[in-house]
């Protein structure tokens, strides 16, 4: 018996290897670029070992074929592709749009409601249905109505940070920690309608959730690989974007805040303009009032999306179908809380840490801030915040060296002809992605693509397109762009208003990145010094 198990077992690796020698021509008879992979796990040794977190991955098979417009590459035994050329991104995110429509990432309704029905992973028409549901919320007069939110939480921040500071006015405080509270507030103030307070309470609940939804210990990480490489297996492992306890206190707390919500308003109170007051109007009304003054943004990339065709019986289906009474709404919470916390925090973080590496770009952007502050009397406003170029010159530049989410993912829906390459088809079902991080570093549209320069962004219309895409781009772009670029914004300005920042001792330099999780992160903290040194007397709020 021990005899015929060994030729069995010896039989199922030799076709096991069979077989992925057979998968591994797959690309080669395609004429695609193929980096040597690993027989039975393809590419993603280093995924599994926790070794690259997925952006670094995605980096490093950008980084393996330059000049090539396509990379293919196996999951396990799994064809997938990289698209590197911008040409070809034009094509797949905007052109051919309705062929790459649906993202590969999934999760299983019937383990994970709210992961499988936020914004973020919803497919085909009933993405298309419930974007253009949402897209009023996030318009220009959506975002100037939440301004003053935004400004409360950042002066609280400031108010933790003076009562830190010694008697030489200096203090050295983790930047990294100091931004996810300040973020932290500023979701639950614009998302949920609640005053947390991290900032001054670090052990608040909805500050250690937010520490729980971001730890990637071993099995965290690999369920995230699940969800974006291997999504088919979600259902098998039980896989969910929001841990149990997550899960139940969102719940708790949404329901509860929308109830009260609804009862204060019909009884007359003000509306707060926040999240919640948006998605009872959604509720009640079916939909979400534009603001008068949204027509001079012009059009967002997303809006492309409601051009998209579907049928009157799809229609019909999906009103039925989304009554926005349930997780339909909580989902969309539930999505804004967790992709809104991190965008802003890490966006703040990264950008005062270069800031502090060069005093000249610091000064110069104090200098934008206290012209601005003198011109409108101290105050804080939206239009302010929005105006400053150098500010966003900065910003800009931060999103490009530490691009939050560093990579897209798509699938191919039907079979795609490659523009340009006669014979290349990319199949139905094939999993495709973008790596933000390998054209926001590639030298040849970045040079000295690894040093801090704001100039970069002077003159955006040098930039090659679909070579910068912090939001991605296209109908499927990120629909809290302007929410995310608002909050980072504020915040450093802010900060900047008040303190002088500084390397401190144990400042790491460079940064450590994290490998683990899709988003940007560092290992351990980002200590800073801060000097008061405030540009104005007094920088009041809205």
């Amino acid at each position: 018996m021990l005899g015929v198990t060994l030729v069995l077992a010896c039989c199922a690796v030799v076709a096991l290897l069979l077989l992925y020698g057979w998968r591994q021509s797959y690309w080669r008879d395609r004429g695609v670029a193929c980096p040597p992979g690993w027989p039975l796990l393809g590419h993603v040794a280093n995924l599994l070992l926790l070794r690259r977190s997925p952006g670094q991955f995605l980096r490093d098979l950008y980084c393996a074929a330059p000049g090539e417009p396509l990379v293919g590459f196996y999951i396990f035994g799994r064809p997938a592709v990289l698209i590197r050329s911008p040409e070809l991104l034009r094509s797949v995110l905007v052109k051919d749009f309705a062929t790459f429509a649906d993202r590969y990432n999934t999760s299983d309704e019937q383990s994970d409601p709210l992961g499988t029905r936020n914004l973020f992973v919803i497919k085909g028409p009933e993405w298309k249905f419930l974007r253009a549901k949402l897209s009023p919320t996030f318009t220009s007069g959506k975002m100037r109505a939440m301004f003053p939110l935004v400004v409360s939480c950042d002066q609280q921040m400031l108010h933790y940070l003076r009562s830190k500071l010694s008697a030489q006015g200096t203090v050295e405080l983790d930047i990294k920690e100091v931004t996810a509270r300040c973020t932290t507030d500023v979701i639950n103030s614009c998302a949920f309608g609640i005053s947390s307070n991290s900032v001054g309470n670090p052990d608040a609940e909805f500050r250690e959730l937010g520490k729980k939804t971001f730890e990637y210990g071993i099995h965290r990480s690999l369920e995230v690989l699940v969800f974006f490489f291997t999504p088919y297996l979600s259902r098998l492992l039980r896989c969910v974007y929001l841990q149990k306890e997550t899960n139940e206190f969102l719940r708790r707390v949404f329901w509860e805040t929308l109830t009260a919500r609804e009862k204060g308003t019909a009884a007359g109170a003000p509306l707060r303009n926040d999240l919640i007051d948006h998605l009872i109007q959604l509720k009640n009304q079916g939909s979400i009032q534009r603001d008068a003054d949204d027509a001079a943004d012009g059009p967002d990339d997303g809006d492309a999306a409601l051009a998209l065709p579907v049928s009157d019986a799809d229609e019909d289906v999906l009103r039925r179908k989304f009554d926005f009474s349930g997780d339909d709404l909580l989902a969309q919470a539930a999505i804004f809380f967790v992709a809104g916390f991190e965008t802003s925090s890490s966006t703040m973080t990264f950008c005062l840490y270069e800031l502090a590496l060069q005093p000249d770009l610091q000064t110069r952007l104090r200098n934008e801030i206290r012209d601005q502050l003198q011109r409108a009397g101290g105050r804080f406003s939206y239009n302010m915040i929005h105006d400053m170029r150098y500010l966003d010159m900065v910003i800009s530049e931060t999103l490009r060296k530490y691009p939050t989410l560093p990579f897209l993912d798509r699938t191919c829906l039907r079979d795609y002809a490659v523009p340009g390459r006669p014979g290349c088809v990319i199949e139905r079902g094939t999993p495709v992605y973008v790596s933000l991080l390998g054209l926001h570093t590639d030298p040849h549209y970045f040079p000295q693509p690894h040093v801090f320069d704001p100039e970069r962004f002077s003159d955006k219309s040098t930039i090659n397109p679909f070579t910068y895409m912090p939001f991605g781009n296209g109908p499927h772009n990120c629909i809290g762009m302007r929410f995310g670029l608002m909050s980072a914004k504020a915040g450093v300005a802010h900060v900047l208003s008040q303190f002088e920042v500084s390397v401190a001792a144990d400042t790491p330099v460079p940064l450590p990145m994290a490998t683990r999780g899709i988003v940007a992160s560092t290992v351990g903290g980002v200590p800073l010094r801060f000097r008061s040194d405030p540009l104005v007397e007094l920088a009041r709020s809205v």
